[in-house]
């Protein structure tokens, strides 16, 4: 399940068809996106999140500030993002910005997380090498021993990102390799307008 703020424009009302679509036919990971990122020498990285938020104002997803995608951030705030569905055939191909979204929004977040996963946020250093999976497990066991429930909340370096695309395609396969291509822009009066890409 997504939030839905506001959608009333294109591209986010095809991008949310799309998504519902998915989650109608009962995709393993429907929400999944595939974010990329590039660091200081220009070395691009992707992996995948899970979209928790769909609004004219962009695409939002949880994760770690300090993570390697989250450094890379810092530095860059250009990404993309692709959406995939095998089953659907289709695919949804992001280009924009991205930067954090409120702390209040962060924070409500965070709250409505099962109790273990928000322990694991606060003790889980991303992306930073661990001794093993038992070690962490015992940390976060050892911090529920030591700490209330309610005394517990959102670190600093976890939160919201939002994406706010510039350019969005929407991919459908057709026959005969003339798969549907339809790309939306952002001009600078900040109006979209779209055209067909050849396949």
């Amino acid at each position: 399940m997504i939030e839905k703020g506001k959608i009333s424009q294109e591209p986010f009302i095809g991008i949310l068809k799309n998504l519902e679509e998915a989650e109608s036919a009962n995709l393993v990971d429907w929400n999944a996106m595939n974010i990329a990122s590039v660091g200081q020498m220009n070395q691009p990285s992707s992996r995948m999140v899970l979209l928790k938020k769909i609004s004219d104002d962009g695409l939002v997803f949880y994760t770690n500030y300090n993570s390697r995608k989250g450094k890379e951030i810092e530095l860059n705030p250009k990404v993309a993002v692709n959406f995939w569905w095998r089953e659907l055939k289709k695919q949804i191909r992001v280009e924009g910005f991205i930067k954090k979204a409120s702390e209040k929004d962060s924070d409500d977040y965070f709250n409505s997380r099962p109790l273990k996963s928000r322990v694991s946020a606060i003790i889980s250093n991303q992306s930073s090498t661990i001794s093993s999976y038992e070690d962490l497990t015992n940390q976060i066991d050892n911090y529920l021993e030591q700490n209330d429930e309610h005394s517990i909340k959102r670190p600093d370096h976890c939160g919201l990102y939002i994406v706010i695309p510039n350019a969005v395609e929407f991919w459908q396969e057709r026959d005969n390799r003339t798969h549907e291509r339809l790309k939306y822009f952002l001009s600078d009066n900040k109006k979209w307008s779209s055209h067909l890409l050849s396949p």
